[in-house]
């Protein structure tokens, strides 16, 4: 078990990839912790952990209540607070703002800031189907996902705009005029870009296949080995096999340029899940599928 620690269990290490264009930074075993930080879009996915590179960030969308995905927000709090930094956002599943609030409100009293609404962070409520807008270029939708507890599925969309096929051809001088009309001469499209599943069962993918439209697909393979297939959908988690069985099923959907694999058990180790990866993935996904250890 030393070694396996040694390779897997350092959750305040975040772990660099590169997914389509995208820097990636996180961790994800489970039961220890899951976080995966996006510096470009300044967004955290879940906060098992608070490392120091998540401070930075402003904006954290919680995927469920699990503390091995939840623990480190009151911790992103209190340093952003104590480093003088604006209040983050914290976007979490609408039934979760009242018990965060309590829990939040236990850890006031317990650092003696009893009746101080400033030491509670701002929980923005996300229902199943909700939008949020980050900024002019980036929104990200929400659906609900399979797991023991309920959970919520994110999607960062890039807002692009294109002109309407009637004003192709039209010169630049003129689609200026005609905007300062309040002529609509664009429409608006959105292009997945990330979908983040925190942990789920492969109901989620049968019931939300938008999920593998996205550019870059988080998703969790909790077990990897054989003897532990019939173990994952008791426990709320994918197997490995599943996951490559669906997608082989359905080769044509796998719209997605990376495919990124987390929260392996912590009875792997690291040259095990590299290993049973590498030997059960696919040959058309060989070049897509990163795994997050």
């Amino acid at each position: 078990m030393t070694d396996s620690l040694d390779m897997l269990h350092r959750p305040s290490c975040p772990i660099t990839l590169e997914a389509n264009g995208l820097e990636l930074q996180g961790f994800s075993i489970g039961g220890l912790a899951t976080y995966l930080m996006v510096p470009e879009w300044k967004i955290c996915f879940d906060i098992g952990e608070c490392p120091v590179e998540a401070v930075r960030l402003p904006y954290v969308f919680l995927t469920h209540s699990h503390g091995d995905h939840a623990r480190g927000l009151l911790r992103h709090f209190s340093l952003r607070r104590m480093l003088n930094m604006p209040q983050a956002e914290y976007f979490v599943p609408d039934f979760l703002v009242e018990p965060l609030r309590n829990l939040a409100q236990a850890w006031c009293d317990l650092e003696g800031h009893r009746n101080r609404p400033e030491y509670i962070p701002n929980f923005r409520p996300l229902s199943k189907r909700d939008t949020v807008e980050l900024n002019r270029q980036l929104r990200v939708a929400t659906f609900p996902v399979d797991h023991r507890v309920r959970s919520l599925g994110f999607t960062v969309q890039e807002v692009r705009k294109k002109l309407k096929p009637e004003f192709h051809g039209t010169a630049g001088h003129q689609l200026g005029a005609l905007k300062r009309q309040g002529v609509e001469i664009e429409i608006e499209t959105l292009q997945p870009r990330l979908t983040f599943i925190g942990d789920t069962t492969l109901r989620t993918l049968e019931r939300e296949p938008h999920c593998l439209d996205s550019e870059v697909l988080v998703i969790e393979t909790t077990f990897i080995l054989q003897e532990d297939l019939e173990m994952a959908a008791p426990k709320g988690h994918l197997h490995l096999f599943e996951l490559f069985d669906f997608l082989s099923a359905n080769p044509e959907s796998c719209k997605f340029n990376a495919l990124v694999l987390k929260h392996f058990s912590m009875k792997y180790t690291k040259a095990q899940i590299e290993a049973v990866v590498r030997k059960k993935t696919p040959e058309f996904l060989k070049d897509r599928v990163k795994i997050l250890v």
